[in-house]
């Protein structure tokens, strides 16, 4: 599941995105049926399992003697995600256009934050044996592998961001907002472009500390993968080390501070959600109408694929 209305544009993607790494395998495919548009979303869905071990090979150079079940497990996980999962999305998506058209408050705004990391967390589960087996045979080798992946998206982090200044960063990032605000409401107004300006003013990029918050969560997947490999524990607790980890990523800070931050940085998020939906215009609410029930109709045509 992607995430609800604007939040896929509005700031949480540059941190939130990149905190599964290795352990987001089904995350991927929930991805693939929410693309944006009918003949997008259902062929990528339709390519999943090839989609998918192209992905995490990027990631962990699968050796020959691995393949094979790696492309079972994802077949096999991409049947139960049709099966039992896009029918939940099509009633998800369903109440978001409802809650869309009548102006949803906060407390309307983090229960959809809620629903779609409990749709993230549940795939994640439920690969959680398939990761756990191939935790238990990866190499050394596939391990430096990963670390190296790791470095080259952080090294096109920087480029990408941290060579700017900060007024061009600022001025990027704008830009990117309204953009994809743009697809989400058809065009938004100038009041909700001085709406954007003034949450970016407030609540400026930090893709220093993104990076730095992106690193700590690498360097604990390796830190993870080399206890594993060195204590070579049983099945039963290699999997359980390997929930801990995933469900670490769902679980406040325990450092208060960092706490304090994310949950703040969260509130004034779904605030500006829902600015932006209030001040929204019967033609851009119908326009993010018509495009969530573009996502129902792409997760029906699947279901009816089986």
């Amino acid at each position: 599941m992607t995430t609800t209305f604007l939040q896929i544009s509005i700031g949480s993607t540059d941190g939130i995105a990149r905190r599964y790494r290795l352990l987001r395998l089904l995350l991927v495919l929930v991805l693939l049926t929410l693309l944006g548009s009918c003949s997008t979303a259902r062929l990528g869905y339709a390519n999943a399992d090839t989609l998918a071990y192209w992905w995490l090979d990027g990631y962990v150079d699968f050796r020959s003697s691995q393949k094979t079940k790696i492309k079972q497990d994802i077949a096999q996980l991409l049947s139960w995600h049709r099966s039992t999962q896009l029918p939940q999305y099509v009633q998800a998506l369903t109440q978001m256009q409802s809650t869309l058209m009548a102006n949803p408050d906060l407390v309307e705004i983090e229960a959809r934050f809620r629903q779609v990391e409990q749709f993230s967390q549940a795939a994640l589960l439920k690969a959680l044996p398939e990761l756990t087996d191939f935790v238990l045979t990866m190499e050394e080798s596939q391990k430096t592998y990963l670390a190296r992946k790791f470095e080259k998206n952080n090294d096109e982090f920087r480029d990408k961001y941290l060579d700017l200044t900060p007024e061009k960063q600022a001025k990027a990032r704008f830009k990117k907002v309204v953009k994809q605000a743009d697809d989400w409401l058809g065009s938004v107004s100038r009041t909700q472009e001085a709406i954007i300006a003034r949450y970016l003013e407030k609540h400026p990029p930090n893709y220093a500390q993104w990076l730095e918050d992106s690193i700590a969560r690498q360097r604990t997947v390796l830190q993870l993968l080399t206890q594993i490999q060195n204590e070579k524990p049983s099945r039963d607790a290699a999997q359980a080390m390997v929930q801990r980890a995933i469900l670490a990523n769902y679980e406040p800070s325990e450092q208060t501070a960092q706490r304090t931050q994310a949950e703040a940085s969260r509130v004034s998020i779904q605030q500006l959600m829902a600015d932006i939906i209030r001040t929204s215009s019967q033609e851009q609410k119908a326009h993010a109408h018509k495009k969530l029930q573009g996502w129902i109709d792409d997760c029906r045509y699947l279901i009816a694929r089986k």
